[in-house]
């Protein structure tokens, strides 16, 4: 009779502890963009991942402080061999906005240049893909 207890007990805790956590609710994330907006996805193959992911979060952090356009951009890597990034913009209008600056910037170009240099490519291999919300 104590064992059947015993078992009968262990299941019950075995069970309430597996079920633990059903009553709540699953978290969601926001929408990427919202209509209007525009996100831009780069594909970079590199030589040196580590390097050139290092090079491209210095050149992120200086957009963030240095950019008189707001949008915002996330590095990643992308297999083995390929950087990438995600990037906000606002809209077309603010995209280009941030696009000139970025060509008016020499310490932003310098640094862009450094993150080529590490991944052991130019410019012509950025693969760059627009979407626009809607």
């Amino acid at each position: 009779m104590i064992n059947r207890t015993l078992v009968l007990l262990s299941g019950l805790l075995f069970s309430s502890v597996i079920s633990a956590g059903h009553h709540e609710e699953a978290k969601t994330l926001a929408p990427v963009a919202s209509a209007g907006q525009v996100v831009v996805v780069y594909e970079l193959p590199c030589e040196n991942v580590e390097a050139g992911l290092a090079t491209l979060k210095g050149l992120i952090a200086y957009e963030v402080g240095a950019s008189p356009i707001a949008y915002s951009s996330s590095p990643g890597i992308i297999g083995d061999a390929m950087l990438g990034a995600v990037d906000l913009h606002e809209s077309i209008s603010s995209m280009e906005s941030a696009l000139a600056w970025q060509e008016s910037d020499a310490k932003w170009k310098a640094m862009q240049s450094k993150s080529m240099e590490a991944c052991g490519v130019k410019m012509e291999d950025i693969k760059a893909t627009t979407i626009l919300a809607k």
